[in-house]
């Protein structure tokens, strides 16, 4: 199964979804639009990479979308601080992971927002990409409590993870692994072998959220 994601940081969680499912089938492909981690990353998990230094939203959309016709690949996740428009979603289909239980805390600071708000609750949305910002249609989520008075290293330590398990719930379904409707913070009928490796990296950060 052909899967692309475009990112434009450090790609750390990428990276574990891809060593996670690397048994499975799924060749990747990473789209940037700069130097970044990522690239660095794509490499290390054998994906493919592309850069395309664009700037214009339009023009960019535009040419990853040609990009992944010819590569012919039809699904792509985003871990992105752009916007992209609707010559990239209105081809494939194409989907986002927001760092906070949607439609809380919008925009490009979701985890901060919710420290700065003092929030009890710490979440993480898989959705689809349209027009608007963050508010497409949700495809999962998940959420842990969370303290106020906790560093803002933990809470983001916290949105690492859950966006680790949320780009497994996009696996999942895009290769078409049987997963039934399941309430927040269920297994979402993810393979044993993948929860397995999740519970293995969740004891490694120290940390539980699912």
């Amino acid at each position: 199964m052909k899967l692309a994601v475009l990112v434009s940081s450090g790609g750390a969680a990428f990276e574990q979804v891809a060593r996670i499912v690397r048994h499975d089938g799924v060749d990747f492909t990473v789209i940037t639009d700069r130097g970044c981690g990522a690239e660095v990353v794509a490499g290390r998990v054998n994906a493919k990479h592309i850069r395309i230094e664009e700037r214009d939203r339009k023009l960019f959309s535009t040419k990853v979308a040609a990009a992944l016709q010819d590569l012919r690949v039809n699904n792509i996740l985003l871990f992105f601080d752009r916007l992209v428009s609707s010559e990239l979603f209105d081809s494939v289909d194409t989907f986002n992971i927001h760092p906070a239980a949607l439609p809380a805390f919008k925009g490009l600071r979701g985890v901060e927002d919710a420290y700065e708000a003092k929030a009890r609750l710490l979440g993480c949305s898989l959705h689809r990409v349209d027009q608007s910002v963050d508010g497409g249609e949700l495809v999962s989520q998940i959420a842990c409590g969370a303290d106020p008075q906790w560093p803002l290293s933990r809470w983001q330590k916290r949105a690492y993870l859950m966006k680790v398990y949320c780009g497994l719930v996009w696996v999942n379904q895009a290769i078409h692994i049987e997963a039934p409707d399941t309430p927040v913070n269920a297994s979402h009928g993810l393979p044993e072998g993948w929860m397995a490796s999740f519970r293995e990296l969740q004891a490694l950060e120290a940390e539980t959220v699912v």
